[in-house]
């Protein structure tokens, strides 16, 4: 509350994920006080005054940043990219299910109603891979596991450790080794026993009372006694490392001896991994899950990241590739498409060229041990519409219900600062706006930006055709505290100040070398998006092993997604529009990939000619680089044009067109290569740069975005949900950092 009673006037910049969970969080912080004054904590006669007024800024006539979604003429949901959500994403998962949760009928009509009906589990993952000069594409089921993401954590469901993620590691790795050297005896259907589940079960009793050292003992007499060297006794060695991680926290005393034994373990599995492979080859891919994560557990302790309070940070420096072969990892491994995945999934790629991988190795394992070790429900979960449905349209119109004003087709120009840029007591000054059409045209539109359906306009809608026109808003009259969750380049160009302007006006960046040496470290990529509609189910189509999604494809596209899920919502906006249509959709297939900035300086920065590129790029990959997934579809390389896929593609109205050019025309494909569309990216040697929401150097501004340091710094839904957690944090102390889920862990 300030001074004179009034609330507080926050102005939120951005209305991506970052900036309405913000805006999200800012309105609990209401709630909190509200009950309070209910308590009596505040007089009974006064009458409850909110300590805050939020405000919700936003470039687009749309929400959502890089998770925006519209619907075109034809009701067709249009995506930035192909988003999944991961089991991980407590926080993000937690958000939703409390917005879904306050969804009634006063507030309008949605495209869904409930979080189930919004959000579905899918447990499939696929990567594909060259063997032998040809594609294959290896797929499996991750089963579910306990609880709901969201729910809250108790000891048992908390695995946030290092050891524990280690512990996790070695339990897959001993099943992993079971289903390669340990085939059961006996006829198929019946009970059986392999020679080796007896042999294990002779000497692998564990008592949770023996204390490190008598452990360390174990393993030491396993080492000397040359038990390694059977298949009996490695899975042995492991179930004594599990035990010793998951009852015994690390400790620094005893590195060098555990060292000594987990690198002699790491050497005999890799011995055996290889007499396998030379046997049956086809098991190669489960071999290289066991070696990568034998070379982490060795890693892990040979760094002491274990014992170093930075955690996995500590290792933020080098990539991960670099980082495996520094301790150890098989070539094969390296070049996995498990590992990269990891790259294509987050588009790291030094300047978007792919022969220069870039991920720092702590947030890679981070991401992947989260990713693997701590989901809940499912592995991965998929949205039955656009973002703009599934999380935007429901938040919208709760957070619009609950106070928060928004204010649509608002592009920030410009941002000044007081003269005393660099002391504390250093605010934002004015912030200036463009606007398309009159002041009051663009506010009422704003209150009322969802159409018939509860989704989003994917063109300019004419509601905001007209005269343009600026506005200014002031420190201490229009706002007291400001959040720029805007992506970092238009961050960057906002706040830079050129010689000429230097002497007129203070630069942040100039003034504040931290901010500096941020803006010049953080890195940003450009990625190409399409979509296509067919004729054609995924079976027909040839792919025959359930929901689609596979990453570590052959370029220009990485990434493909079977989202025909989405087409019932698409229908359902039809039906609430009045629009008939026959359609004979019966897939809709997502592709996404990596944008060079070479690509992007040829062509000039110009929106049409890298459209044309990445729709060259969509014709490349239906009519040759699909035969591995679709092979039903597959036609004559030679004659590219006549591709059975391109026949199967469907026009607006929902029926194939005689003229191909004019059907790949009518798909979507989109070119994300200037500000806040570039995806951020976790370079080794750049993330220590990064500036936390909770830095003030501006007494009356913070930051947010997934190019924040937020703890989890990787481009993803779940990093920008805990910046905006952190900036609300920063404004009014809400939520508690313990609270915000992973924030202060490994």
């Amino acid at each position: 509350m300030t001074a004179n009673h009034r609330p507080m006037r926050v102005a939120i910049v951005g209305g991506g994920v970052a900036g309405m969970t913000a805006a999200w969080q800012l309105t609990r912080h209401i709630d909190e006080c509200r009950e309070a004054a209910k308590d009596g904590k505040a007089g009974e006669a006064e009458q409850f005054v909110p300590p805050l007024e939020v405000t919700v800024y936003e470039r687009s006539f749309r929400l959502g940043g890089k998770g925006g979604s519209g619907r075109d003429a034809a009701g067709r949901i249009r995506e930035h990219g192909l988003h999944i959500w991961l089991g991980f994403y407590e926080n993000a998962f937690k958000m939703m299910r409390d917005c879904y949760g306050m969804v009634t009928p006063e507030h309008g009509p949605l495209p869904h109603r409930t979080f189930d009906d919004a959000y579905f589990p899918e447990p499939h993952i696929g990567v594909a891979t060259r063997m032998h000069g040809a594609w294959e594409v290896w797929s499996g089921f991750l089963p579910p596991m306990k609880g709901m993401p969201g729910d809250p954590l108790d000891d048992e469901t908390n695995p946030f450790t290092l050891s524990g993620y280690l512990a996790r590691c070695v339990a897959l790795s001993k099943a992993l080794i079971l289903s390669l050297i340990a085939p059961a005896s006996g006829k198929p259907g019946k009970a059986s026993r392999s020679a080796l589940d007896e042999a294990l079960e002779l000497n692998l009793s564990f008592d949770a009372m023996r204390s490190p050292g008598v452990m360390l003992d174990s393993m030491t007499q396993l080492l000397r006694v040359g038990t390694l060297t059977t298949a009996a006794g490695v899975l042995q060695a492991l179930t004594i490392v599990e035990n010793w991680l998951r009852e015994h926290n690390p400790a620094p005393q005893f590195t060098t001896s555990v060292l000594a034994f987990i690198e002699a373990l790491v050497a005999q599995v890799r011995r055996q991994l290889e007499d396998v492979v030379s046997v049956d080859p086809q098991v190669r891919q489960k071999t290289q899950v066991i070696d990568l994560i034998m070379t982490i557990m060795v890693g892990l302790y040979r760094d002491r990241v274990l014992f170093d309070p930075k955690g996995l940070d500590a290792i933020n420096e080098i990539d991960c590739m670099d980082w495996l072969r520094k301790h150890g990892a098989m070539r094969e491994s390296v070049d996995s498409p498990f590992v990269l995945g990891l790259y294509d999934l987050a588009f790291c790629f030094r300047e978007g060229d792919r022969s220069k991988p870039a991920l720092a190795a702590g947030q890679a394992l981070r991401g992947a041990l989260r990713m693997f070790f701590t989901y809940r429900g499912s592995l991965f979960w998929r949205m039955r519409s656009g973002m703009g449905d599934a999380m935007f349209s429901p938040l919208y119109s709760v957070l619009k219900r609950r106070g928060v004003r928004f204010r649509l087709a608002h592009e920030l120009e410009s941002i000044d600062f007081t003269p005393d840029l660099g002391k504390p007591e250093a605010r934002v000054q004015r912030l200036t706006f463009k606007l398309p059409c009159a002041k009051a045209q663009v506010a009422a539109y704003s209150d009322d930006a969802l159409d018939k359906g509860g989704g989003w306009a994917y063109e300019k809608p004419e509601a905001l055709a007209g005269q343009s026109e600026r506005i200014e808003l002031h420190d201490g009259e229009d706002f007291d505290m400001v959040i720029f969750a805007m992506g970092i380049d238009d961050f960057r160009a906002l706040c830079h100040v050129s010689d000429e302007e230097a002497d007129k006006r203070p630069g942040l960046f100039r003034c504040l070398p931290r901010w500096d040496a941020m803006q010049r470290h953080v890195k940003t990529v450009g990625t190409q998006s399409a979509q296509v509609w067919l004729d054609r189910s995924a079976t027909q189509l040839g792919w025959m092993r359930g929901p689609g999604l596979v990453s570590a494809l052959e370029p220009p596209f990485e990434s493909w997604g079977d989202l025909s899920d989405t087409f019932e919502a698409e229908q359902n906006w039809r039906d609430a529009n009045g629009i008939e249509t026959v359609h004979e959709t019966r897939s809709i297939a997502y592709f996404t990939g990596v944008l060079s900035d070479k690509d992007i300086r040829e062509h000039g920065g110009n929106e049409e000619r890298l459209r044309k590129l990445v729709r060259d790029n969509l014709y490349q990959k239906l009519t040759r680089g699909m035969a591995t997934l679709w092979p039903a579809a597959t036609g004559d390389v030679a004659k590219p044009e006549e591709s059975p896929v391109l026949k199967a593609l469907v026009g607006l109205d929902g029926k194939p067109l005689d003229d191909l050019k004019e059907a790949l025309e009518q798909q979507h494909m989109q070119a994300n290569f200037k500000g806040s569309e570039r995806y951020t990216l976790a370079m080794p040697g750049t993330i220590a740069y990064r500036i936390s929401p909770l830095d003030l150097s501006v007494a009356n501004m913070t930051i947010a975005g997934d190019w924040t340091e937020c703890s989890f710094n990787e481009g993803c839904v779940e990093a920008a949900v805990m910046s905006g957690m952190l900036a609300s944090h920063a404004i009014c102390g809400f939520p508690a950092l313990a609270d915000i889920v992973g924030y202060d862990h490994p």
